[in-house]
């Protein structure tokens, strides 16, 4: 088995009196897809927010290679490589499309930069073809391709994805999962993504279920039915 990238232990989130996620823990392994699935409100968010640093926790450990990260900010998060890629606002919109994926790369070395960009632009082709044109022009779905170009070009070990399938037509969702799991397969990244989608179950090695904030299951997808697992988990 891989060794672990990231281990969660006993933690808790709340807004305000609201407790979030409840004595959450489990482990992620490096070069490793894990999907957290659950219905609205199970958690989801939450928990790419607080393991980001966007959210503190209000008890727990969160550990990333070796090194306990929960007093850290967001940015030395990011620095350490690890870097959420959320649901909304995950482009600059007015700026345009090459000029989204340089600055995500700022930490590395332009020789670097040009090399990921070349790679998100073979994995998704409109951000060459579109790369002079505000980002804001894109459509949802090539927007969406370009909040992941800009996870590649950050060059993270681990990349947080928040419904990266949300808002696109079937045929989409599958060409995406796909590219996600060449990612994996091509740069050994971990990346961990909070899905309602039931084709997770085609890409993730791993499946962590939540409800009411709480771990319910931890699943290799192999042993799981796509029909039966959408009626028992995915609130669909």
């Amino acid at each position: 088995m891989s060794e672990t990238i990231l281990k969660i232990a006993g933690l808790i989130t709340q807004y305000g009196q609201l407790t979030a996620l409840k004595n959450i823990s489990f482990e992620v392994f490096e070069n490793e897809i894990i999907g957290i699935v659950g219905p609205n409100g199970s958690g989801k968010t939450t928990l790419l927010e607080t393991i980001a640093g966007t959210l503190k926790n209000r008890k727990g450990e969160i550990t990333f290679l070796s090194r306990r990260i929960d007093d850290l900010t967001v940015r030395e998060r990011r620095k350490r490589g690890l870097m959420l890629v959320p649901q909304e606002n995950n482009i600059f919109p007015m700026m345009p499309v090459r000029k989204n994926l340089e600055v995500s790369g700022v930490l590395n070395s332009h020789e670097e930069v040009d090399r990921l960009i070349d790679y998100a632009s073979a994995l998704f082709p409109v951000l060459k073809d579109q790369q002079t044109q505000g980002a804001h022009t894109l459509s949802g779905g090539e927007q969406k391709m370009l909040a992941i170009g800009i996870g590649i070009v950050s060059d993270a070990r681990l990349l947080l994805i928040d419904e990266p399938s949300i808002g696109l037509a079937p045929k989409l969702v599958t060409k995406l999962f796909n590219t996600l799991k060449q990612i994996k397969e091509e740069t050994g990244k971990t990346l961990f993504l909070a899905e309602q989608n039931v084709k997770i179950l085609r890409i993730a090695d791993r499946v962590i279920g939540l409800e009411g904030g709480e771990v319910k299951f931890v699943e290799k997808s192999s042993s799981l039915d796509e029909k039966s697992f959408q009626e028992l988990y995915m609130g669909q």
